[in-house]
């Protein structure tokens, strides 16, 4: 009879139960970084459909930044966060019923910010308003990546506001 590995007769059950507690946790932790590993990949697919920028003008700082704040979205209030930069004209998403939409189109000139119904009830109309129109306008005519990081920023702080208040009227 062939046997593989050493003949252990006068090992203990206590070192065999060893053997196995380490075999198990040698699988275990191979799954959790096989897992995490996943998660991280998907992650990254997800975003470049989400950050779709046709003209590879936003630097990776940008890019982070509009990733980080989609994370963010997703994460407190379950909206999805779509830009699409194009070249000639705008594409929007099939859904937008619970989408943030920033669409820029270069060379003719528009631009389109769509909020979900959620944050247009939910933020000021005058920020949404203004946001939808005259920033639009703003945003095509300066240097339109910094523009675009700029409105993130300011939208952010907006939502920041609302979850200060909410946090003041539930306490």
């Amino acid at each position: 009879m062939l046997r593989f590995g050493p003949i252990r007769k006068d090992s203990s059950p206590l070192a065999g139960l060893l053997r196995t507690t380490g075999v198990v946790i040698v699988f275990f932790i191979a799954g959790l970084l096989f897992w995490k590993n996943y998660e991280h990949t998907l992650e990254q697919i997800i975003s470049k459909q989400n950050i779709y920028d046709e003209t590879k003008t936003l630097n990776k700082f940008q890019r982070n930044l509009l990733k980080d704040f989609a994370r963010y979205l997703k994460k407190t209030y379950g909206i999805n966060f779509v830009v699409n930069i194009r070249k000639k004209e705008l594409k929007y998403p099939k859904n937008l019923t619970n989408t943030l939409f920033i669409g820029i189109g270069i060379e003719k000139k528009e631009c389109k910010i769509w909020f979900p119904v959620l944050l247009k009830k939910s933020l000021p109309k005058d920020f949404v308003d203004y946001m939808e129109g005259s920033y639009c306008k703003e945003l095509l005519k300066n240097t339109w990546p910094i523009a675009l990081v700029n409105g993130i920023k300011f939208i952010y702080k907006e939502l920041k506001e609302l979850e200060n208040e909410y946090k003041k009227t539930t306490n």
